[in-house]
Formats: C-alpha cells, structure tokens, sequence
C-alpha cells in the first residue's frame, strides 16, 4: 500500500487544482471583441484574471476619481491585452451636465499625465431613470440626444460610445431629420452597447433586430450586452442558466451578426459568481 501512495496523493492534489480552477472557461468565446462593466473598483486581481482567462479584450472600469490606483489598473489591464474604457455616467446629466463636464475635465487631465490612458469613454446615461419620464417622455428624449450630440460635438476625437436599450424607438427630429432615437444615438457615437438583455441567442437577436440592421447598414459596430444578475425577471438575465449556458448562447448569436460586432457581459462580480 505504501509504494502507491505518492500515486495517491498526486491524484488528490491534482484533482483539488481541477476543481479550485473555476476561472478557466467552460467554453471559449468566438468573439473579437468581448467587453465587461467594471462598476466596483475595488475589486482583487482575481477578477481581472477571470476577465483574461474568459477572453475579454475590453472593461468599461467606472470611477469617479483619476489617481494611481486608476493608473495602476489600466497598467495591469494592458499588460493582458485588455483595453480599459472610462465607465460614467448620471441621468441627473441629461438636466444639468455641469459635473460631467468637471469630470470631462479631470479624464482629460489624467489623460495628459499618465503613461497609461484609458481608451475612450464608455457612457451609462439612461434617461429611463429619470422620475419624470413617463410623464415627459418625449421631452426627456430630446434632451437626452441634445447631450449625446453636444458630447461628441465637443470631443470630435474622442471614442466615445453609449449604453441603450433597444426601446428607444421614438420618432425624434434634430438637425432636419427624424428618425428613431437609436438611429440618432447610434450616428453620433462612435460605438453603442445595446442592453439587449435576454437569456437565449434568438431573443438577444430578436430584441435588437432593428438596431442590428441599421448598424450594419451604416457600417458600424455595436456591442450587444446580456445580463448575469439576480433581477426579478429571468428572461432578462443568464443567472438561472449559469456560465456554460450563457457562453453556448452567445456563440451561437456570434453566427447569426456580423464579424464586426462583439459582445459585453453585465458585469464582472456577477459573471464571475454564476454557476
């Protein structure tokens, strides 16, 4: 008995390594751009090297303060091949921007002085939130695109895009047309993540159809984002599914788009914690 125990014990340990490596991938994403919010950044290393061994190439990292630690993440990010995006983003902006506008300021500041910058600004403005807009709807939209334009007006060189659902189907005018609000939206960003939140690949594709269509008809890329949370709707969220189901889904949608979209996963501590 004795001769076969360090065959024993190397069976043991090797089995404990198996199951302890639960950041590996079930199975791996086809996808050219796999992007992640990023809404805690207070976060350890292990979720970054889930986000590396899970094939993400981008995070949408929120903060609110430009410092080392900043630095520091986008430095270790870079070092994965992992591009950092700067994630903001207030419904309150859509009535007053005059603190975006200061933190505009601060992005470019840390922009100028760092030696690793993020890539562009990711933006969560969803005028949905605001208290009034089932009251004030089209007047909320309005104003809503009157900043979306007013951004990238201000920052013609800057990549910038936006998240959207895929209900912004009101017919607004601006600028001597009228079009769908995504439309809009989508011919002033240089990129949209649509949170085309469903749990199989035919009802991502099915709930982001239209914006699907007039992206590619203009020739721009898009992100379609699934959800990993706990939400009181399951059709909504991959959470009941858990990871292997989700990631099957989503390379069955990688054949049904073109090559040029990608997708984006909400979010890091939820993906991370699916079953």
């Amino acid at each position: 008995m004795k001769k076969f125990m360090p065959i024993i014990l190397l069976f043991i340990l090797f089995s404990i390594a198996v199951l302890i490596n639960v950041t590996k991938p079930i199975i791996s994403l086809n996808y050219n751009t796999i992007g992640v919010w990023w809404w805690n950044n207070k976060l350890d290393d292990s979720y970054i090297d889930f986000a590396k061994d899970n094939g993400v190439t981008e995070i949408y990292y929120y903060t609110s303060t430009f410092d080392n630690k900043t630095e520091k993440f986008i430095t270790n990010a870079k070092s994965k091949n992992i591009k950092v995006y700067w994630l903001t983003g207030e419904y309150e902006w859509i009535e007053d921007d005059s603190e975006l506008i200061g933190l505009i300021s601060n992005f470019f500041y840390f922009q100028n002085n760092s030696k690793f910058i993020f890539d562009g600004i990711h933006f969560d403005i969803e005028p949905h939130q605001h208290p009034d807009f089932e009251e004030q709807r089209e007047k909320i939209l309005k104003k809503f695109l009157n900043l979306v334009v007013k951004i990238r007006k201000n920052f013609p060189s800057l990549f910038i895009e936006f998240d959207i659902p895929c209900w912004l189907d009101d017919i607004i005018e601006f600028d001597g047309q009228k079009l769908e609000l995504y439309k809009h939206i989508i011919n002033y960003s240089n990129r949209v993540t649509l949170m085309s939140y469903r749990d199989s690949s035919d009802n991502i594709y099915n709930f982001a159809k239209d914006e699907i269509i007039y992206a590619q008809s203009i020739n721009k890329s898009i992100n379609l984002g699934v959800e990993t949370q706990n939400v009181n709707d399951d059709n909504v969220t991959f959470y009941e599914e858990g990871n292997k189901f989700m990631l099957s889904e989503l390379n069955k949608l990688k054949k049904a788009i073109p090559e040029n979209f990608g997708i984006a996963i909400h979010h890091i501590v939820s993906w991370k914690n699916l079953k």
